[in-house]
């Protein structure tokens, strides 16, 4: 895989990262909005932490 494929993955891989963590706030911010119970709330808020970890992860694997 040449050096340009896999700056292109590393970037699609991280734009989904974030679009996940992402979507996950937009969801506690609804869910606030809905006074939804607090471990729902949670739910989506350890969603957020465990994608944080899986991106720092990758990122600490795919170091230059």
């Amino acid at each position: 895989m040449s050096d340009h494929d896999k700056t292109s993955l590393d970037r699609h891989t991280l734009r989904n990262m974030l679009n996940n963590i992402t979507m996950n706030a937009e969801l506690i911010k609804l869910q606030v909005q809905q006074d939804v119970p607090t471990p729902q709330l949670m739910a989506s808020v350890e969603k957020i932490l465990q994608e944080c970890k899986h991106c720092a992860h990758y990122l600490n694997q795919n170091q230059g």
